[in-house]
């Protein structure tokens, strides 16, 4: 397996999308990992329940402000705000995100595939 560039990477992809500096939302602000109700989509947001937390940028959706607490609407609001406004590529933005971190690892295949989408001028 050929090794990642990961501060390379991390610079590539903050520069195309400065959405990955919210320390709240995003990939900085979850758990590196899989939606807990599909298995699908990348993680972007942690809620406080009930049901599965963390929860990718369709689950959120169509879940609404439902998979936040009561106490936790105006967290909710901005949440679901803040996931309408990423672009289509946002999961494999997430997913290479945590391979930059270091928080995963993949086959370098498959990350050349995922940079080729995220990053498609790079």
């Amino acid at each position: 397996m050929l090794p990642v560039d990961r501060p390379a990477l991390r610079a590539a992809l903050r520069a195309r999308y400065p959405w990955l500096d919210e320390p709240d939302v995003g990939p900085r602000g979850v758990e590196a990992g899989e939606c807990d109700a599909c298995g699908a989509e990348a993680r972007l947001v942690t809620t406080c329940g009930p049901g599965p937390v963390a929860l990718g940028r369709r689950c959120a959706g169509d879940a609404g402000a439902g998979a936040w607490c009561d106490g936790h609407a105006e967290e909710a609001a901005a949440a679901l705000a803040w996931l309408e406004r990423l672009p289509p590529e946002a999961d494999d933005v997430a997913r290479l995100w945590w391979v930059a971190t270091g928080e995963v690892r993949l086959d370098p295949a498959l990350t050349a595939a995922i940079a080729s989408r995220a990053l498609p001028d790079r």
